[in-house]
């Protein structure tokens, strides 16, 4: 009774994997479409082109950004000094974590890649006919690239590791490829904000 038990629990379990493999691409397509609809409509009030100042959806957006981040990489460099490896309930959160970064990257590229277009226009004009210095450094707008190049690395690398394709020896080059992709965008948040940081104490 009890063996028949462990292999009907065997089977149930081996189908929902396969159930699982089936439909992730299906809800990996979902997490990067459905932002992108919200942003369609949401994106001509994410900023005040005549102000040049950040909305409160763009805002709320570049915070879910760092706050993410910050889990992710909190989790991923605790976990490996103190354990040697990822695991537990770190892992649990790195996951969770992943998943809002997985949601709010595509919403960041529509939110703020005009404004972190490299040859973008001056602003308008201030009320003394000065043009005000640009919001963004160069070196700013360049680690927003690189955040957005890395990022599509490191959730790219995840989801083709999850898929019934690679061996071992692909599935191990991929987590490599994925630490330092993810080492990358920790450092290029921590310089991007920075940067962004400096024109706000009178540094352009």
């Amino acid at each position: 009774m009890l063996a028949e038990s462990n292999i009907a629990t065997i089977g149930m379990a081996g189908s929902a994997s396969e159930v699982f493999r089936g439909i992730l691409p299906l809800r990996c397509l979902v997490c990067w479409w459905w932002p992108s609809c919200i942003c369609f409509w949401c994106l001509p009030a994410a900023a005040d082109p005549c102000r040049g100042r950040p909305g409160l959806v763009a805002s709320l957006v570049y915070l879910g950004t760092l706050a993410s981040v910050a889990v992710l990489g909190i989790t991923s460099f605790v976990a490996v000094i103190r354990f040697g490896t990822l695991g537990g309930w770190w892992l649990f959160i790195h996951m969770f974590g992943a998943g809002v970064f997985t949601f709010v990257l595509p919403v960041l590229a529509l939110t703020w890649c005009e404004a972190n277009r490299f040859g973008r226009p001056p602003q308008p004009a201030g009320s003394e006919g000065q043009v005000p210095p640009s919001r963004f450094l160069r070196l700013a707008k360049s680690m927003f690239w690189v955040i957005l190049v890395a990022g599509l690395i490191v959730i790219g690398t995840m989801i083709l590791s999850m898929l019934p394709v690679f061996g071992t020896d692909c599935l191990q080059l991929l987590l490599d490829i994925h630490r330092y992709a993810g080492l990358v965008v920790v450092a290029a948040t921590v310089l991007h904000l920075y940067a962004a940081l400096l024109p706000r104490i009178g540094v352009s």
